[in-house]
C-alpha cells in the first residue's frame, strides 16, 4: 500500500511532464502566406468598421492567421458587405483569401474575387484591394463587370464598393447579349 501511495505522484508528474513537452515551441496550426506560424488562429473571425456609430463594412472570414509583429491578418473564405447611410448592404465582396493590414484596415482580396452589388452589378477579378482613407476598392488586373444584359471588360479599375462609380483604367472593352444570349462586342 505504501508503495502505490509513493508511485502515484511520481505517475501524475511524469503524465505532467509529458504534457508539458508536448505543449512547448510553437503553437500548433498552419503557416501564413509569408511561412511564418500566426500569433493566433481564430475560426469564424469577425470585424465590424464604424464611423460616427455607422456600420461602414462588416468583414467574416472562416479563419483568420494574426501576426501581431507584421500586423496583419491573412484570412480564408472572406466575405465584407458593405453598408450605405440608412444601414442596408449595398454590396457584398468574396474571396477565398484575404488580407487586412490591422493599423490602417487596407484590405486586399485574392482568388476568385467578386463584387455583388445590390442593383445586381457584378464585378470579377483575381485581386482586389479595399482602401479604407479613400473608400475606394481598386484592382490593376483583368476586371469583368455585368449588369443585366450588358457587359464590359477592361485592365484595372478604381470604384466605389456599391459598383455605382466604375473607372476602368485601360482596355476597356464593351458587350451587348444578343437574344440568343452571345456577346458581341459592341462598338
Amino acid at each position: 500500500m505504501n508503495t502505490a501511495r509513493t508511485f502515484l505522484p511520481f505517475l501524475a508528474a511524469l503524465a505532467l511532464g509529458v504534457c508539458l513537452a508536448g505543449c512547448e515551441g510553437d503553437p500548433a496550426g498552419e503557416e501564413g502566406q509569408h511561412g511564418q506560424l500566426p500569433d493566433h488562429e481564430i475560426d469564424g473571425f469577425s470585424l465590424t468598421q464604424t464611423r460616427g456609430g455607422e456600420k461602414q463594412w462588416t468583414l467574416s472570414a472562416a479563419r483568420a492567421l494574426i501576426y501581431e509583429a507584421a500586423d496583419r491578418v491573412e484570412m480564408t473564405d472572406v466575405r465584407i458587405d458593405y453598408f450605405d447611410d440608412e444601414g442596408a448592404v449595398e454590396s457584398t465582396m468574396t474571396a477565398r483569401e484575404g488580407l487586412l493590414m490591422r493599423r490602417t484596415n487596407n484590405m486586399e482580396a485574392r482568388r476568385d474575387v467578386a463584387v455583388f452589388a445590390s442593383d445586381g452589378t457584378i464585378l470579377t477579378t483575381d485581386l482586389l484591394t479595399w482602401n479604407e482613407q479613400t473608400g475606394k476598392i481598386e484592382t490593376d488586373l483583368p476586371v469583368r463587370v455585368t449588369k443585366g444584359k450588358d457587359v464590359f471588360t477592361g485592365t484595372g479599375v478604381t470604384a466605389d464598393p456599391d459598383l455605382k462609380n466604375i473607372k476602368v483604367k485601360s482596355n476597356f472593352k464593351a458587350f451587348v447579349k444578343t437574344p440568343e444570349g452571345d456577346l458581341v462586342e459592341d462598338y
